[in-house]
């Protein structure tokens, strides 16, 4: 059977060459000739090759499949000759036919390795040069690699810094075997076992207190579930908004008020602040109480007899005689009222008239 493999160059490859599969010799190299100028440049050189058409009495495109790749490979190192290997395909591939070209891929040569060993040799070159004056500078002590080279001080402090680090590591050493043998809380957090199942007990709780919540049952879960209620406290909170807002609008107000206080505007501000109207009322109030002494004075004197009101209050003769007087007016204003009603009835008996001729 022949197949074709694609190469950007032949690089040691010649007619004659062995074809193997997996390492198993199974042809030659029929031809090798030069594609098209036009050609890829992964696919300059066209081998054609030509293997056994069976392999332990079996088809060869048993193993060899459209999921294959032919790879030059160098016979020996300080050898540029090749050999083309192809890999066994798999059952994702379907088996290869007459002339199929298979996937490629060209194994490193010697030659490329000296010319990559060349480039290679290139930087390392242009790298030793800046290294080097990098190197000379940290042996003088410049720079931050100089100072951790040869500064005594950072020396000491990292021996510190280690040193206390392994004190570290001993004393939690010796934390972690109090915690092993029980002592101290936490080693009774690890050790004990009558917490683990307090713990256990509690976070058992906790689920049935989180499935009651879950399920609407008890006040918590009527809180989290219950919509009425969150609409009801909705509305509360929106009433307490409200509230607020009022008491922010009397606070203002009452801002305003102290404020006109303060700058003596109003007749709040007018009453703190107006010296001459404290004066006044000041001297109000000094009068009034003069007058209440006095009066006082006066219905003590009353009280006491003395005086026209005193008499007035004390005097039964005086009371006595108004008295009488009073009966008297009353007797007369009576005899009067029965005298006009007798006028009334029976006037010619008061009335007379006397006529004279002249």
């Amino acid at each position: 059977m022949r197949l074709k493999a694609r190469f950007a160059a032949a690089d040691g490859l010649r007619e004659g060459s062995e074809v193997q599969l997996a390492g198993v010799r199974i042809g030659k190299v029929q031809s090798v000739q030069l594609l098209p100028p036009d050609s890829p440049e992964e696919a300059k050189v066209e081998a054609t090759l030509s293997v056994d058409s069976t392999m332990n009495n079996r088809p060869i495109n048993e193993r060899i499949r459209t999921d294959s790749t032919a790879q030059l490979i160098a016979i020996s190192v300080l050898s540029n000759d090749k050999i083309i290997n192809i890999s066994p395909g798999t059952a994702k591939g379907t088996p290869v036919s007459e002339n199929h070209i298979l996937e490629s891929s060209e194994a490193i040569s010697i030659n490329q390795l000296t010319r990559t060993g060349n480039d290679l040799l290139q930087q390392i070159n242009r790298i030793a040069v800046p290294a080097n004056e990098i190197l000379n500078r940290a042996n003088q002590g410049d720079g931050t690699l100089g100072r951790i080279l040869n500064d005594e001080s950072l020396y000491q402090n990292l021996d510190a810094a280690v040193a206390e680090t392994k004190l570290t590591m001993v004393r939690l050493q010796t934390t972690i075997e109090k915690i092993n043998r029980g002592e101290g809380t936490a080693g009774q957090l690890v050790n004990n076992r009558e917490l683990y199942d307090n713990l256990n007990k509690t976070v058992a709780q906790l689920e049935s207190i989180s499935n009651d919540i879950r399920a609407g049952r008890g006040t918590a879960g009527k809180f989290v579930t219950d919509d009425a209620l969150y609409n009801e406290t909705r509305a509360a909170i929106t009433d307490l908004r409200t509230t607020a807002n009022k008491f922010n609008a009397i606070a203002d107000d009452i801002k305003l008020i102290t404020g006109g206080m303060v700058e003596g505007t109003g007749s709040l501000g007018k009453l703190v602040q107006d010296d001459k109207l404290y004066e006044n009322a000041r001297d109000t109030l000094s009068r009034f109480n003069a007058t209440a002494t006095r009066l006082e004075n006066l219905l003590a004197d009353a009280q006491a007899g003395k005086g026209t009101i005193g008499r007035l209050v004390t005097d039964e003769t005086l009371y006595n005689n108004i008295n009488q007087t009073a009966s008297n007016v009353n007797q007369f204003s009576s005899e009067t009222t029965k005298l006009i009603y007798d006028f009334r009835q029976n006037p010619k008996k008061y009335l007379r008239i006397r006529l004279s001729l002249f």
